[in-house]
């Protein structure tokens, strides 16, 4: 077993503060993560949202409040059925879903996929795509008119996202809209916020994956390593930090696997994709502060403490050169660290969160809340008359944590996929690979934190969230309207995103941000402000 340890250690006091992932720039945490609409907020505001339900016999080890995610630490006792029986209509169903995990063996090759299809009842045929390719590749199958039963979407950075919705996938809303959630009783413990994210030209047309906090990045950092060589992780100030990444780079290893931006950002005190105040809204874009959060980013590059690679390897890779002790520190989210569990195999991995101080001293900067909602699914129209059972079939796969059907979606089969220890299902090589379809990207009910026979990461992870979510400072436009941002935010942005690249890399002055910020706002950010602006105040 793993003795991959994720702890608060020697945080400081005061506000707490994490954020969303980059890997060189790429302006996650500047994304303006709006979500654009057909129609307008005011027509979103008229339909019911699911009635939120919470599982009634589901008790956390450790209850989680103000947005931190309930704790397990072991597996419960003796699980039981959720359900009475195989879901759907009996007829097979087709998925196209994103992973961020190697893809499994063939269906053929993969006992973990036969067993489902057995409790099923049909043949699920997943097909996967790398994150990473995702948008490019789901443009390409809806312009193929292919979308298969069930697919798999973000909320926002796809062009006219909205209105392929319309076109291309089902109306959820009288099936799902108020207490018609009742029949989904797994999909009604969603929480409502993520919800706000699948209703388009007021109608629902997608399941959320509910992450939140979940989202949030932190900088982890291999505590082991620091220790061998004498060094403090608590750092006190921005100055602090890059000094502790100075001593751990050396000609064949570097501080970082990526440039931590979304940290530098949070150190240095930017909103978190837009600030509020009163009526006016302002994008992180315009900052007076990006300057310097650029310059603390370029001179990590120029000084050699990242690694070379990190612009053309993925997230995967980011995290083995981590956990092989290659790079000391990777800039992810709490949500990763059953990749890092899978990576570290029987190696006795430290790997502990650091929090950033703020860039000049006095405690801790404020964290940025991730996204309520990580993706959805939707139904494709031409299965619309499938519906109801497609939407059982999701609701079994949101099955409740401590359940059987939870227990095998997650772990697969005693003995073929996972060892008991102490009562956990502990994966082994075989479960590592057969069980990543990505079913927990399909459906999936509320987050709970939960690491398989190591109840110290568990306790961990809760209370540095438990210290560091409650103020948490979310992106105001997360679940809101624009037209703009739908059609125009990828393009603007990635021009953006581009710069930074460029400027992290040294071909480009830190001082044509200024400027490349005023093409932005002419090329639509004014526009999307207003439409943001105008969007909150209808929601009231």
């Amino acid at each position: 077993m793993s003795e991959i340890r994720i702890a608060r250690r020697q945080l400081l006091q005061g506000t707490l503060a994490l954020g969303g992932i980059t890997a060189l720039g790429g302006l996650a945490g500047c994304s303006n993560e709006g979500r654009g609409d057909a129609g307008s907020q005011a027509e979103n505001n008229t339909v019911a949202l699911p009635t939120y339900i919470p599982n009634p016999d589901f008790v956390a080890d450790l209850p989680g409040e103000n947005g931190v995610s309930d704790t397990m630490l072991t597996y419960p006792a003796d699980p039981q059925p959720a359900t009475d029986g195989p879901p759907g209509d009996g007829q097979d169903v087709s998925a196209f879903a994103l992973t961020n995990n190697p893809v499994p063996p063939a269906m053929d090759q993969n006992a973990f996929w036969q067993e489902l299809n057995e409790r099923l009842g049909f043949t699920l045929s997943v097909s996967l795509v790398p994150s990473g390719d995702y948008t490019d590749r789901f443009q390409t199958t809806v312009a193929g008119d292919r979308l298969p039963d069930l697919f798999t979407f973000w909320p926002k950075g796809i062009p006219g996202l909205p209105s392929l919705l319309q076109e291309r996938a089902a109306d959820l809303t009288e099936l799902l809209s108020g207490d018609a959630i009742e029949k989904y009783p797994f999909l009604a413990s969603i929480p409502t916020e993520s919800w706000k994210s699948s209703v388009y030209g007021g109608r629902i047309y997608g399941i959320p994956i509910a992450r939140g906090a979940q989202s949030s990045v932190v900088l982890y950092g291999r505590y082991d390593l620091l220790e061998e060589h004498g060094i403090d992780p608590a750092a006190q100030s921005w100055d602090d930090l890059y000094s502790m990444f100075t001593e751990l780079s050396s000609t064949n290893t570097w501080a970082l696997a990526n440039v931590p931006m979304q940290i530098i950002r949070q150190s240095f005190g930017l909103p978190n994709g837009w600030s509020v105040d009163g009526d006016t809204w302002l994008s992180a874009n315009e900052d007076e502060r990006q300057l310097d959060v650029l310059e603390a980013g370029r001179k990590l590059v120029a000084d050699g403490l990242v690694h070379p690679d990190t612009t053309t390897a993925d997230n995967q890779q980011r995290q083995a050169w981590t956990v092989a002790g290659t790079t000391r520190f990777v800039e992810d989210t709490f949500s990763a660290w059953p990749a890092f569990a899978n990576l570290s195999g029987d190696q006795d991995v430290d790997l502990d969160v650091i929090l950033p101080p703020l860039a000049e001293g006095g405690g801790m900067a404020p964290i940025w809340r991730g996204a309520p909602t990580h993706n959805l699914t939707g139904i494709s129209l031409k299965s619309a008359d499938r519906a109801e059972a497609l939407l059982g079939v999701l609701n079994y796969l949101a099955a409740p944590f401590g359940s059987t059907e939870h227990l095998f979606k997650s772990y697969g089969l005693e003995g073929v996929h996972h060892t008991l220890v102490d009562g956990d299902p502990v994966l082994n090589d075989k479960g590592k690979s057969e069980t990543q379809l990505a079913l927990r990207y399909l459906a999936e009910g509320p987050w709970v934190t939960y690491m398989p026979g190591r109840p110290d990461v568990a306790q961990s992870l809760f209370d540095v969230q438990t210290e560091a979510v409650p103020t948490a400072i979310s992106n105001p436009s997360s679940t809101l309207f624009s037209e703009t941002e739908s059609r125009k935010g990828p393009q603007i942005g990635s021009a953006l995103s581009d710069l930074e690249v460029d400027i992290l890399q040294g071909r480009k002055p830190v001082s044509a941000w200024t400027d490349a910020v005023q093409t932005w706002k002419n090329g639509g950010g004014d526009a999307m402000r207003d439409e943001f602006a105008e969007a909150a105040s209808a929601e009231g």
